[in-house]
Parts: structure tokens; sequence; C-alpha cells
């Protein structure tokens, strides 16, 4: 489990400010998903920025794999069309 829906304290708008909210807010009370210490370098790793490098990286590694794949299959056909004929 990683986490437990608890009731948690947050402020909300309003007319009369009550602390210890910042002015123009209040207290409330809301049901709310929290989640659980041990799950915090899982969040912090989803939350990382994109690394483009990296990504650009694989790309290329499976574009040309593919790209390979491809001649191969292509030279493979052509052998077996002159042997065939």
């Amino acid at each position: 489990m990683i986490g437990t829906v608890q009731t948690v304290v947050v402020c909300v708008a309003a007319v009369l400010t009550v602390e210890p909210c910042p002015s123009g807010s209040a207290p409330a009370t809301v049901q709310a998903y929290v989640l659980d210490v041990s799950q915090q370098p899982t969040m912090e790793a989803l939350n990382a920025p994109f690394d483009f490098d990296y990504a650009a990286g694989i790309w290329g590694i499976g574009f040309t794999f593919v790209v390979g794949l491809f001649l191969v299959a292509r030279g493979v056909g052509t052998a077996l069309g002159i042997i065939k004929h």
C-alpha cells in the first residue's frame, strides 16, 4: 500500500481570517489520499525533469536497430530471390 485516506486540515478562501491560515482564508477539513513516506523516492523520480539527451540517445539506438533489421531482411530476401530463380 502506498498511502492511506486521512482527514486533513487545509486553508480555504473565506471572508473572515482564522488562525493559523493566511489572510482571507480559514481552516477546513477534507478527505485526502496521503502517501507513505517510503514512496517519496518513487514520487520524486516520477517528477524529475525530462532528459531530452537520454531520450534522443535511446531513440537513435532504436531507429538504428530497426533500419539495420530492415537492411538485413532485404539482403536475405534478395539472396533467397537469387537462389529461387
